[in-house]
């Protein structure tokens, strides 16, 4: 063959200049090789929901249920109503951003080499949008609670 009918195929690794040379490993489109899911961001989407879930329970609830032990409808100052919008809005972006997270790490093709470890990453990634979406619904259901019900009335 002559120099003129020689190409790299693409995707091939060849030397700088060639076709395909200017990919990393582990872009999209290159055939064999995928990307590692990192553990970071794979826990975040799993746990960042349901910890942002918890943590909207102890400071909207308890708080709350704080401030009639003193008679009043004030937290530090700031009237329940507030603070409860404060303490659902906070753990509800941590949720949401979970959840992105989450279809972020879905949505990459091919999330990781074929095999066992890509198989528990994507049971991972479809219990973490699951439990998400379920936060974030109990943390905006939660929070209209707090504003809708009337603090420290007693039955």
């Amino acid at each position: 063959m002559s120099e003129q009918t020689e190409s790299a195929a693409p995707g091939s690794g060849g030397r700088p200049g060639e076709a395909g040379a200017s990919r990393r490993p582990g872009e999209p489109g290159e055939p064999g090789k995928a990307r590692r899911t990192r553990p970071g961001p794979l826990w975040f989407a799993v746990l960042g929901g349901v910890i942002a879930w918890s943590l909207h329970i102890v400071f909207a609830w308890s708080v709350v249920e704080l401030t009639c032990v003193d008679g009043g409808g004030l937290i530090g100052g700031i009237p329940v109503v507030v603070f409860a919008a404060v303490a659902t809005g906070l753990p509800a972006v941590v949720a949401v951003a979970a959840l992105v997270v989450d279809l972020l790490l879905w949505r990459r093709d091919p999330p990781e080499p074929p095999g066992r470890k890509s198989d528990r990453v994507r049971f991972m990634l479809q219990i973490g949008f699951w439990l998400d979406v379920f936060s974030v619904l109990m943390i905006l259901m939660g929070g209209l609670a707090v504003v809708m019900l009337p603090p420290c009335v007693q039955t």
